[in-house]
C-alpha cells in the first residue's frame, strides 16, 4: 500500500457525478457540502449509455452521453498510437477544472479505461477477441501493447490534474455480458458460457500465453469445442450447473488455470506502471469489478491482493439489494485484501439497491464494523431528491474523523 493513503486518513465520503449533472448547476460544492459530502468523484473518461435525470430542471431528461471520451483538456503530446478523444462541448471539459478550483471539495477523478467502443471501432487490431476470433468493439485488451502504454498515458495525464485520487474501473478485460446496448441471444446466459466467450484469444494474448509456456491453440481449440457443442445442444444449463461445469474445467484443464493466472498479472504490472506514473501526491484506488459479487473479478483479471500492493485504494461497488448481502461481500474482499482499511466502498442509496434507509443504515453500519468507513455513493444524478435527502441523513449520523 502506498504510504499517501496510509499517512493521510481523512474521511471520505463521496458522490459519483456526471459532468454533464455539474454543468447543469443542479450539483456544485455548496450543494454537497450540505449533503454532508466531502468529496466528489467526477466522470472524467466515460463511454455511452442512456440515462434518465429526475431532477428538476435536468436538460435534456434523458441523456445520451458520448461515447469514449475524455471530459478534460488531454496533453495529447503525452500519447502514442491511441489517443484520448476529448468531449465536443468545450464546457463539459472546463467541469473538472472548475471544481478543483472552486468547488472546496476534494476531486477524484472516475477513470473509465478499456472500456471504450469508440477507441475499439477506431482500432479494431487492439480489441479483445473471443475463441472464435470475433472482436469486442467495447474492450480494448491491456495484453496489447498499445494499449498498455495508452493507459498510462491517459493515467498520467488525467493524475496532472489537480485531483486527489484516480479512480481507475475497466483496467482489464470486459466480462462477455456487460450491458452492450441491443445485445440479444435466445438461449438462457450462464456463468460458464459468458465465461469461455470472455476470455481474449487476439494476437497479443495467444503470443503471451506461448511465451509462458501455454499452450494456446490447444487450449483455443478445447474451449471453442466445447462452446460450440453447447450452442448447438438442445439443454440449458441451470446457475449450479454452470458453475459447476466452469469449477469442473479449471481443475481439468491447467493450461486455463496458467492463463488465467497470466491475465491477473498484466492487469497488476498495468496497476503498477499508473501508480508509478502518476505524481505522488495523487492516490490510486482501483475499481475492484464491474460484476456481482466481487470474487467474479479474476473474469476480468482481477486480483485483490496483488492489486492492493500497488494501489492505495481498493474501491469496491457493493451493488446489491440488501445490507446482509452488502455485509458477506464486504467480509470476503477483507479475506482476501487483509486489510480493512484500504476499501473504499461505494453503495447505490436508490433502486436497484438499497433505496430502503434502513438498509442504507444497515449497509453503512455492518460495514464499519468490518473496518470499512471510506464511503462512496452513485450516483447523483439518476438519484430522486428524497433519496439524496436520505443520504443526507445517514452522512449526518458518520464521525467526522477515520
Amino acid at each position: 500500500m502506498s504510504g499517501t493513503a496510509a499517512a493521510d486518513r481523512k474521511p471520505y465520503t463521496s458522490l459519483y457525478c456526471y459532468p454533464w449533472d455539474v454543468a447543469d448547476v443542479t450539483v456544485h460544492g455548496p450543494r454537497l457540502r450540505q449533503l454532508g459530502l466531502q468529496d466528489v468523484t467526477l466522470a472524467v473518461s466515460y463511454h455511452a449509455g442512456k440515462f434518465l435525470r429526475p431532477h428538476a430542471g435536468a436538460t435534456p431528461r434523458v441523456i445520451f452521453p458520448e461515447d469514449g471520451v475524455v471530459y478534460f483538456e488531454p496533453q495529447l503530446s503525452r500519447y502514442g498510437e491511441l489517443r484520448p478523444l476529448p468531449h465536443s462541448d468545450p464546457a463539459m471539459r472546463r467541469v473538472l477544472p472548475d471544481l478543483v478550483a472552486h468547488s472546496g471539495l476534494a476531486v477524484h477523478a472516475w477513470t473509465v479505461l478499456l472500456h471504450n467502443s469508440r477507441l475499439g471501432a477506431l482500432h479494431p487490431q487492439y480489441t479483445a477477441r473471443n475463441v472464435f476470433g470475433d472482436g469486442y468493439v467495447y474492450s480494448l485488451c491491456p495484453m496489447q501493447d498499445a494499449v498498455f502504454e495508452y493507459a498510462v498515458a491517459l493515467s498520467s495525464d488525467i493524475g496532472a490534474q489537480g485531483i486527489q485520487s484516480l479512480v481507475l474501473e475497466t483496467p482489464g478485460w470486459l466480462p462477455y455480458a456487460h450491458g452492450y446496448h441491443h445485445e440479444f441471444a435466445q438461449l438462457r446466459s450462464n456463468v460458464w458460457l459468458d465465461s469461455m466467450l470472455g476470455l481474449c484469444f487476439c494476437d497479443a494474448c495467444m503470443a503471451a500465453g506461448q511465451r509462458h509456456g501455454i499452450d494456446m491453440g490447444r487450449l483455443r481449440s478445447s474451449i471453442a469445442g466445447s462452446v460450440d457443442q453447447y450452442l448447438q445442444a438442445p439443454v440449458d444449463a441451470t446457475a449450479a450447473q454452470a458453475q459447476a461445469w466452469l469449477q469442473a474445467d479449471l481443475l481439468a484443464m491447467p493450461d486455463l488455470a496458467a492463463w488465467l493466472r497470466l491475465r491477473q498479472r498484466r492487469v497488476s504490472a498495468l496497476v503498477e506502471a499508473i501508480r508509478a506514473a502518476l505524481p505522488a501526491q495523487v492516490q490510486l484506488a482501483v475499481i475492484a469489478t464491474v460484476q456481482r459479487p466481487t470474487a467474479s473479478n479474476w473474469l476480468e483479471g482481477m486480483d485483490l491482493a496483488a492489486l492492493a500492493r500497488s494501489a492505495d485504494w481498493i474501491e469496491v461497488p457493493f451493488y446489491e439489494t440488501d445490507a446482509a448481502s452488502v455485509a458477506s461481500d464486504a467480509w470476503d474482499c477483507v479475506r482476501r485484501i487483509g486489510n480493512s482499511a484500504q476499501i473504499r466502498a461505494i453503495l447505490r442509496p436508490g433502486p436497484p439497491d438499497l433505496g430502503d434507509g434502513t438498509q442504507l443504515a444497515s449497509a453503512i453500519d455492518q460495514l464499519a464494523q468490518l473496518g470499512i468507513r471510506q464511503l462512496a455513493f452513485y450516483n447523483y444524478g439518476m438519484l430522486r431528491p428524497h433519496h439524496l435527502s436520505a443520504l443526507a441523513a445517514q452522512l449526518a449520523r458518520l464521525p467526522r474523523t477515520v
